[in-house]
């Protein structure tokens, strides 16, 4: 019997699917940080955006070349997107202008 080839968009729909709850935390720490600078939301929304999608790109490709003898999920979070998460969210923060940390005043 031989093995179908699987179709790139239905592994791309299992790294969103597994790497959702990881992904949506990430976005609302960026969301958050970016309320607190004051920026627009359309601003807010396109660097939210652009951020998950270098993200799952990254993330996909992690978990391709994956080879670690453990699992890729450790309870929710998704480890192959965690990585890319610690990465460009703050990267991306800060090419963009934002403080990660505000000083209390």
């Amino acid at each position: 019997m031989e093995q179908e080839p699987t179709p790139i968009i239905e592994l791309l729909i299992l790294t969103l699917f597994l790497g959702s709850i990881t992904f949506l935390m990430a976005a609302v720490y960026q969301g958050y940080v970016l309320f607190i600078n004051k920026n627009k939301i359309l601003k807010s929304v396109i660097i939210i955006v652009l951020t998950r999608i270098i993200t799952i790109i990254s993330s996909f490709f992690i978990w391709s070349f994956w080879i670690l003898p453990i699992d890729i999920m450790f309870l929710f979070v998704y480890l192959p997107g965690l990585l890319p998460e610690l990465i460009f969210t703050p990267t991306i923060l800060k090419i963009f202008g934002n403080d990660l940390w505000k000083k209390g005043k």
